[in-house]
């Protein structure tokens, strides 16, 4: 009988408690999560569920409410140059937040060099000359 490997498909959820948070330009980030079915239990009886963008060392950015049926969101117009954590969390009755998952910490960089200038005003200082790529040199 011939047992070829048959690949086995990955499976849809891990059925774990997960939140990731990624940079995806200098002034966005993208958090992706997987929540338990215990989680989604516990959330899903719960009035208020909110998921909060912390600048590290100064507090919440943005808070939202979270849609159970999403599996991930987009920040958008972020400050270049911080920290940032993020936070899933139920809101108590007298209105405070009790995060249940956090995420990992990311730094957005900046979106300009860090003199101050812009891209366009900067000079090409640290760039390779032609004829360190074997290029011949530009004789004007």
């Amino acid at each position: 009988m011939d047992h070829q490997h048959i690949p086995v498909p990955l499976p849809p959820d891990y059925h774990e408690n997960a939140l990731f948070l990624l940079v995806q330009s200098p002034r966005v980030l993208y958090v992706y999560w997987e929540l338990s079915p215990g989680l989604k239990d516990l959330l899903e009886k719960k009035e208020k569920v909110q998921i909060r963008l912390n600048i590290e060392g100064r507090g919440p950015f943005y808070t939202t409410e979270f849609n159970m049926s999403q599996k991930s969101f987009y920040f958008s117009d972020v400050e270049p140059g911080l920290t940032y954590n993020c936070e899933i969390g139920i809101i108590s009755h007298d209105n405070l937040f009790y995060p249940l998952l956090r995420s990992n910490s990311v730094s957005t960089p900046l979106d300009r060099p860090a003199d101050g200038r812009t891209l366009a005003e900067a000079p090409p200082d640290n760039l390779p000359s032609s004829s360190s790529w074997g290029l011949p040199k530009d004789d004007k």
